[in-house]
């Protein structure tokens, strides 16, 4: 009897706290400002899009997705937040389950959606005389698509190739990734390809052609830049670019750490990886429901607008409209101010011909939604040629 139970003794019990504890709480607190925000924005969002249907472009068909995705993924974080605040997973193993496939389902569309975002925009962009082969119809298919792309990639764990397992804090659920096994090594390295390097190389591709076809045709059509014109399309060139930006450091930050740990997981040792750097990442990612609306919407002109015409408070809404369009106005005037100098002081310009110039269907700066044949929004800019330098008098 004493033999055995000295047996029992000299077992090892692994302790209960894998991470020290004040991490537990931190961690808990950054779920639960995903999970307070992500669904107040994501669904104030689609609540706008769906009342005004002037907003139901081709192109938001795609942000709309990405908002359906960032609510799903904003309300799942409810499940590893009260892990965290109790120091364990006491959901069970089929929460568990479910917790990691939701997870990826909307994490993986979200992927795929940001890269459809930025292909659509290349099209339009680059390519105008494609647009209009984007209508509504086509991207409601594409977005269909992706989802069932995104289902199918977050399936296959339950038919055998990968699995859903405890993360090493064990407050969540999420692909082994530091499995040696035929089966779940090559699914990882499978997803990590598809679904994480795959979305990157389109985006980048996207925005560059997109900034470098914006960039030639500014650059190659002299204008004369006293022009309200000319100052319109220099300011739209800067905030596309900003725009683009946000959107890429949005990505890149979001998902670029828990990329790092999964490829660091699959081709080194995932025992040499402390649990709270394989922990953070992932909270990270899912904070990316939070940015997503920020960046895609709450700063486009016409999504404030529409948002203020829907919200319960009239009188708030119409005071917020008021002062938007008074901004506006002194911005535009700023930039206005002394014309008669800077007309009187720039060489002479004749008119030598029309150059169509494609504008962002998104840009908040006065652009249109698509609404031209062809699906694109374009204006008419004079391309103005130099025919020398302007005499006292020449030009009243």
């Amino acid at each position: 009897m004493n033999s055995s139970n000295d047996s029992v003794e000299e077992v090892y019990v692994a302790p209960r706290y894998l991470i020290p504890i004040p991490q537990y709480y931190v961690i808990g607190t950054g779920l639960l400002f995903v999970v307070t925000f992500g669904p107040f924005m994501n669904m104030t969002s689609l609540v706008v899009f769906a009342k005004n249907k002037q907003l139901q472009t081709p192109t938001n068909i795609f942000v709309i997705s990405l908002l359906v995705g960032d609510l799903g993924m904003s309300g799942a974080a409810f499940i590893s937040m009260t892990a965290n605040f109790n120091r364990h997973y006491f959901w069970g193993d089929g929460v568990c389950t479910f917790e990691g496939f939701w997870l990826y389902l909307m994490g993986l569309t979200n992927l795929y959606t940001h890269a459809g975002i930025a292909y659509d925009r290349y099209i339009v962009i680059a390519k105008p005389l494609h647009s209009k082969n984007i209508t509504t119809r086509v991207a409601v298919a594409v977005v269909l698509v992706i989802w069932f792309q995104g289902f199918c990639w977050a399936s296959f764990p339950h038919f055998g190739w990968g699995k859903y397992t405890y993360e090493p804090a064990r407050t969540s659920c999420a692909v082994e990734w530091d499995s040696n096994e035929l089966n779940s090594a090559s699914y990882n390295v499978a997803i990590t390809v598809w679904s994480l390097f795959l979305p990157i190389v389109v985006i980048i591709f996207s925005y560059y052609k997109v900034m470098m076809t914006i960039r030639n045709i500014t650059r190659n059509n002299v204008w004369d830049m006293g022009s309200r014109i000319a100052r319109k399309n220099l300011r739209i060139e800067k905030k596309m670019f900003k725009t683009m930006a946000l959107m890429f450091a949005s990505y890149t930050w979001s998902w670029t750490p828990y990329t790092v740990v999964s490829v660091w997981a699959i081709i080194g040792k995932a025992s040499d990886i402390p649990v709270y750097i394989i922990t953070i990442p992932a909270v990270v990612a899912k904070s990316a429901c939070i940015w997503d609306p920020i960046i895609y919407l709450w700063t486009n002109r016409q999504f404030r607008g529409a948002f203020y015409n829907t919200i319960p408070c009239k009188s708030f809404g119409k005071m917020m409209i008021k002062r938007e369009e008074m901004r506006n106005r002194e911005k535009e005037d700023s930039q206005d101010e002394d014309p008669e100098r800077r007309h009187k002081t720039a060489p002479r310009l004749s008119l030598q011909k029309t150059v169509v110039v494609p504008i962002d269907t998104n840009e908040e700066d006065g652009a249109q939604q698509r609404g031209a044949p062809g699906g694109s929004s374009q204006i008419q800019v004079p391309s103005l040629v130099l025919s020398g330098p302007s005499q006292p008098g020449a030009m009243a």
